[in-house]
């Protein structure tokens, strides 16, 4: 073996093993993506927005955003407001005055602020990009789950299935998410039809600061994943300036 032919080997074993280094960073990342998803649903059913924020949410993007059932927060501050403040000072009382009227013989304390609350979001068929920079991701996931508390004085099983797209920055060396979509594909009550109660809304205006990308089930619309402005699904990109966002301006049609 003269010392050409080595150096050509020893050049194409060097590439083997870049190649193995870069394929093994991209399923490490996917797995700590799909972590920090799951995260943020098992402490969302706690009610721990807060530490979902603090552990999930990038931290330095002033475009970090939420956009849920078409109302968006974006920024960090608004995130914070509106999802933690918002929950903790009002929503996180009516549930502890509702659950104590319906069941007088539970002690009005801080303690019992989520009994008969229960909620899951499942993060389903992961589909994941992610960049061939290295710093940014996307990902699609079905959310099939559940709503049960007690609302307007009665006890309320949902059902609640929904769509997620999100971006994903890494910060510090951790992914976080950046701008996620959470779009609602049906929501009913346990024991009706997600069609019956769709016919129910299916004439109702929508207000106008609402962003369209998607339309839960109605027999008269296109909707779900044929809604005209739903976002697509990801496709490989190197950097985050040559894909799409699933943050503002929400403006999918031409993708």
């Amino acid at each position: 073996m003269n010392a050409e032919s080595l150096d050509e080997m020893i050049q194409k074993l060097e590439k083997i093993a870049l190649r193995a280094d870069k394929a093994s960073q991209v399923a490490r990342d996917i797995q700590e993506i799909e972590n920090v998803s799951s995260r943020l649903t098992f402490l969302d059913a706690q009610g721990k927005n807060r530490e979902v924020v603090a552990e999930c949410f990038a931290q330095h993007q002033p475009d970090v955003c939420i956009c849920l059932g078409g109302q968006i927060m974006l920024g960090l501050e608004k995130i914070i407001h509106f999802y933690c403040d918002e929950w903790e000072n009002k929503m996180q009382p009516e549930l502890l005055e509702q659950v104590t009227k319906l069941f007088p013989d539970i002690p009005k304390i801080k303690e019992n602020t989520m009994a008969g609350w229960m909620k899951m979001h499942s993060m389903c068929t992961p589909y994941i990009i992610v960049a061939g920079d290295g710093k940014t991701a996307k990902g699609t996931w079905d959310s099939p789950g559940f709503v049960t508390g007690i609302m307007n004085n009665k006890l309320n099983c949902l059902w609640m299935f929904e769509r997620i797209a999100t971006d994903f920055i890494k910060e510090d060396g951790k992914w976080r998410i950046w701008h996620t979509l959470g779009m609602i594909q049906m929501s009913t009550p346990y024991e009706k039809s997600w069609a019956y109660s769709a016919m129910e809304h299916a004439d109702r205006e929508r207000p106008d600061e609402l962003v369209v990308v998607n339309e839960p089930y109605n027999p008269k619309k296109l909707c779900g994943p044929l809604t005209p402005n739903f976002p697509p699904q990801p496709v490989p990109y190197e950097t985050f300036s040559k894909t799409f966002s699933y943050g503002p301006p929400f403006n999918y049609k031409t993708k």
